[in-house]
């Protein structure tokens, strides 16, 4: 008999507990149609520096595959050399056509997935 009280008791507390929750998930999303609809100046102006800095993250991105595809136009493929440096003083160079090519490839498909997510993320957004 007292497992059966202790069940019901648990159950209770479980439904009580499912329906706070509910009720919490209830007022977020009432808190955040409010907000999309009826917006503070200071929320504007946070969600414009956000764009801002959205619009400035894809200029840097098409700038640096414009400078890629220049890049490209402008190499022969017979001379090419590639350096990395690190900030400790590390470098080194590679100059086999074949993996720089290989590695131009990776890095204008990456910079074109970064461009294409910048973009929707940009038209995506709202203020």
């Amino acid at each position: 008999m007292s497992n059966t009280k202790t069940a019901a008791k648990k159950e209770t507390a479980k439904t009580v507990k499912a329906q706070n929750t509910k009720g919490a998930k209830v007022e977020k999303s009432t808190a955040k149609v409010d907000e999309i609809l009826n917006p503070t100046a200071d929320g504007r102006i946070k969600k414009l520096e956000t764009l801002n800095r959205l619009a400035e993250k894809k200029q840097k991105i098409d700038r640096k595959l414009n400078e890629l595809t220049n890049y490209n136009a402008s190499n022969d493929g017979q001379h090419a050399e590639m350096k990395f440096a690190a900030n400790n003083g590390y470098h080194f160079t590679i100059s086999n056509p074949v993996t720089i090519e290989k590695l131009l490839a990776g890095i204008q498909t990456e910079l074109e997935g970064l461009q294409k997510k910048t973009e929707n993320e940009i038209l995506e957004f709202s203020i």
